[in-house]
């Protein structure tokens, strides 16, 4: 049960897929060796991505919690949350972006400010978000 929720920890993929793109150089746990083993990204999935070994070139379909995206990078401590951001910090007009649940950047308008959520246009699209998950855009 502990390795089922590992597997699937929103917070653990959103970590790693933030640090890889197609193509990239990472080490995935090969079970048949028990070690780490050196591959690269071929392609991304919502909960996997598909990675060829480097030495013998097959692929396989991972969990993102078998996969250490930046081998040189080592384990530390978590950095401090970033502070709450509430509606007063943006005004109408102002340009904002977001991250929606498929991972995309969005980028668009404040058109309306509740205290629990944000209305924006992006793309003549409505969308409401938190305050919270919105970061202002400054054109310089």
């Amino acid at each position: 049960m502990a390795l089922n929720q590992m597997l699937a920890d929103p917070r653990r993929i959103l970590d790693v897929r933030r640090h890889l793109h197609l193509g990239a150089q990472v080490m995935y746990f090969d079970h048949r060796r028990g070690t780490l083993a050196p591959g690269r990204v071929l392609q991304l999935q919502a909960t996997s991505a598909t990675v060829q070994d480097t030495a013998t070139h097959t692929q396989w379909k991972l969990p993102y919690a078998a996969i250490v995206a930046d081998p040189t990078q080592r384990a530390e401590a978590p950095p401090m949350p970033p502070r709450p951001v509430d509606a007063s910090a943006f005004k109408l007009g102002d340009t904002v972006s977001f991250t929606d649940k498929h991972l995309r950047e969005r980028i668009g308008t404040v058109t309306r400010i509740n205290a629990k959520s944000c209305s924006l246009l992006c793309d003549g699209e409505q969308w409401r978000v938190s305050p919270g998950l919105l970061r202002k855009i400054i054109d310089l």
